[in-house]
């Protein structure tokens, strides 16, 4: 460091410099405040000042300092849990909490609506005795088919009896089908089906 020179003995104060007479309290010896000094050394120094602010280490200093004004103020890491939920305490819920109705209690639900749904009534009506014949012997036939395997001293005998059983049972329920719309032509029937 380097060594202040004073000239004056050990025991003496330096002289201070003339004033204009302007003492204070909070400046007894008539020193400038800091922004007259600070004045001074700008103006002094206007042309090496000026020399940085332009120089090429002042413009990338500039851009490093704008570059970190845009980066985020605020980190998700600053943030706890409670700024995301709303920090209300809330029993833990399980499966057996759901509180609204389940779609088991449809009838539940539009009773209480009141709702005007009538569930369709089937009616099957008559079943003709040769649908029921024609239906037996085509489950027998193809039962006894499969079952023929099983008894390869009688294959030929027993296959050939079930398979035309078979036969006649499925051509016959062929010739009794009237279609979709035969049949079916009552008042109330619009023509939906399920």
């Amino acid at each position: 460091m380097t060594d202040l020179n004073n000239s004056n003995a050990e025991d003496e104060r330096p002289t201070p410099a003339p004033d204009d007479g302007a003492h204070d309290a909070q400046n007894p010896h008539g020193a400038k405040p800091d922004d007259e000094l600070w004045a001074e050394f700008e103006s002094g120094h206007a042309d090496d000042l000026g020399d940085i602010a332009h120089s090429r280490s002042a413009k990338r200093f500039e851009r490093r300092a704008a570059r970190k004004e845009k980066e985020a103020l605020l980190s998700v890491g600053d943030l706890d849990e409670g700024a995301f939920t709303d920090d209300m305490p809330r029993p833990t819920r399980g499966p057996r909490d759901f509180t609204a109705s389940s779609w088991l209690d449809t009838d539940a639900v539009l009773d209480a609506q009141g709702s005007d749904f009538v569930p369709p009534n089937p009616v099957i009506g008559h079943i003709d005795a040769t649908m029921i014949v024609f239906w037996t012997m085509l489950v027998v036939g193809i039962a006894g088919v499969i079952a023929s395997v099983l008894l390869p001293q009688f294959t030929t005998l027993l296959a050939t009896v079930f398979g035309v059983c078979t036969l006649i049972g499925g051509a016959g329920l062929l010739t009794r089908h009237r279609g979709h719309a035969k049949g079916r032509g009552d008042i109330f029937d619009d023509g939906a089906r399920v």
